[in-house]
This record gives C-alpha cells, structure tokens and sequence, in this order.
C-alpha cells in the first residue's frame, strides 16, 4: 500500500510540473506580439508606408500586431498615425492622419550576415515594397533599410519598436556592424522616456512628472591611434541642460553575447556609468545595469542616432 500511495503521490507531481511548464512555455510563446513607438516621418518611411511625399510629416506612431494563430497564421495589422507635431508635447499639431494595413509576415535567420539575427519581413498588398525589421532582443526591434542597414534616425525619433507587453528575455540577439570610420569625434542625438532610467541613476535628481529626456552624446578619439579618450554627455532633465564629461571605453562581448561591442561611459564610476550597445556605426541602444537593452514606449525608443554632418 505504501508503494502504491508512494507512485500516486509522484505522479501527481509530475503532472502538476507538466502543467506548469507547458503553462510557462505557451506563455513565452504567445499567439501575438504587439509592437509600440514613433518614428521620423523622413522620405525613405513615407515612400514605403505610401504617404504621399508633399504630406508635412514630423513622426508617425505605430501599433504593430503580429499574429501567430492557427486560425490567421503569420499575419499582422498595422496602425498608424503621422502629422506635424505640436511643441512640447507627444501629439499631433492639426490633428493626425491614420492608416490601418494588413498582410502577411515571414521571418528568416541570418539574412543580414554580418548582424547576424533574426529578420522579419512585411508584405502588404497595399505596399509597393516589404518593411524588415531586425530583431534586437525578445522586446525591441529597428527597422531597416531596403539594403538591410539599421534605419536612422533623428534627434526626436528613431527607428526602433518596442513590445508592449515586454518578456523576461533581454538577451542581446545581434551582432555589432562596425565599419573602419577613423572619425576623431562622434556625436549621438535623441530622446528617450524618462523614469526608467532615471530610476537606475537617482543623481539625474528628476522629478516626478519628467517624461522624456533630450541627449547628446559626443565621443572624441585619439589623434594618433584612434582609441577612446574623452567624451561629454548632455542630458535635459527637468528641462535644465546638465554637461557631464569625463572618459569612455569599448568593451567587445558580453557572457551570452561574444559578437557585440559596448560603448560605456565613465567605467570608473558604476552607479553613474551609462552603456550603449552598438548596432552599427550610426545607431546605438541604451543599456541597463545588467546590460539588457532598455524598452521604449509608444512615444520614445531608448536610442541614439549619429548626427551626420551636411
């Protein structure tokens, strides 16, 4: 009897960890994923999305839905809403114009070989080209060029999307694409949310009602041998600018990650050291402390973009 009621009692407990773990798996695996943020509105996306090239567009904020279910497999539904901006705030100026497209989506693995990374390719018939997009981490992705390069952007918006619903993988899933560029100074624009990161630095001191931050990243460069040397940061907090300067490094690899290179800031001082994952030589992504990308939201994405000179 005791054998017997032994045999039960272990396999009852094996059908609760079945069903937990398959309840865990079809968690990770869900049927949707749903993509959040703004972008420019530059010509390159107009052309694509087919919003007219004469039409004033400042950003365009996108709700993208990939859908996975047996019943509508490898599907999406895309909105999207563009205008100009009103100053100061995260909305439209006259209002917004809004698109909704459908299609279908596939992804493939490696296409781009140097990032190295898994891409996902729209098709909509109501498009004349696809939109692609490479996957960063399980919770960010960035659109790319018809030529496979990271999109860039500007000092108000870039390209990335951000999950809505975010998982607990924020493992780096790209390889960094650096070019030979011997340029003695780099300088990075943008905006990004802003309590995230202001809770991992508490010296930023914003306050409660902060929303978005504005940057400025310069990196300069020995003359001679072209390795980090100084840099200065400018970050708009609370609408006050604040210039921290001090010395930079690049740190190839990460334990789960050996193909990606880490720009990072002040590596002497830990609580304020701020780290940068290199997509490729004109856009980089902010990093947490465990070196996981930050996540945006519908308004702001946690990227950089080069500031190219004219």
């Amino acid at each position: 009897m005791k054998a017997i009621k032994s045999y039960c009692i272990h396999a009852l407990l094996m059908m609760v960890c079945i069903f937990l773990s398959a309840s865990c798996s079809a968690a990770e695996s869900s049927p949707e994923i749903v993509l959040i943020g703004s972008t420019p509105g530059d010509a390159l996306i107009k052309s694509l999305l087919t919003i007219p090239s004469d039409t004033k567009v400042d950003f365009i904020r996108w709700d993208l839905k990939l859908n996975n279910e047996s019943a509508n497999p490898n599907s999406f539904v895309l909105n999207i809403a563009f205008g100009e901006g009103q100053p100061n705030t995260s909305w439209f100026k006259k209002g917004e114009e809004k698109r909704i497209f459908e299609g279908t989506f596939t992804v493939s693995k490696n296409e781009n070989v140097k990032m190295g990374s898994t891409v996902y390719h729209l098709k909509s018939s109501s498009w004349p080209n696809r939109i692609s997009m490479v996957k960063i981490s399980e919770n960010l992705f960035h659109l790319l060029t018809p030529q496979n390069h990271l999109m860039l952007g500007n000092g108000g918006w870039s390209y990335s999307l951000n999950r809505k619903d975010t998982v607990d993988s924020g493992e780096i899933l790209i390889a960094s694409v650096m070019s030979e560029d011997k340029s003695l100074q780099l300088t990075f624009d943008g905006r990004t949310p802003c309590r995230d990161i202001a809770a991992e630095h508490p010296e930023m001191n914003a306050n409660k009602s902060c929303f978005k931050l504005k940057w400025r990243l310069i990196l300069n460069r020995d003359t001679v041998n072209h390795l980090p040397t100084t840099y200065i940061i400018r970050k708009i907090v609370n609408n006050e600018p604040r210039d921290v300067s001090g010395k930079w490094t690049i740190i190839k690899g990460t334990p789960s990650n050996p193909n990606t290179i880490i720009y990072k800031i002040d590596p002497d001082k830990p609580a304020e050291s701020l780290s940068f994952l290199v997509g490729d030589d004109n856009v980089l992504f902010f990093l947490n402390k465990k070196n996981e990308p930050h996540i945006g939201n519908e308004d702001f994405s946690f990227t950089l973009n080069k500031k190219i000179s004219k």
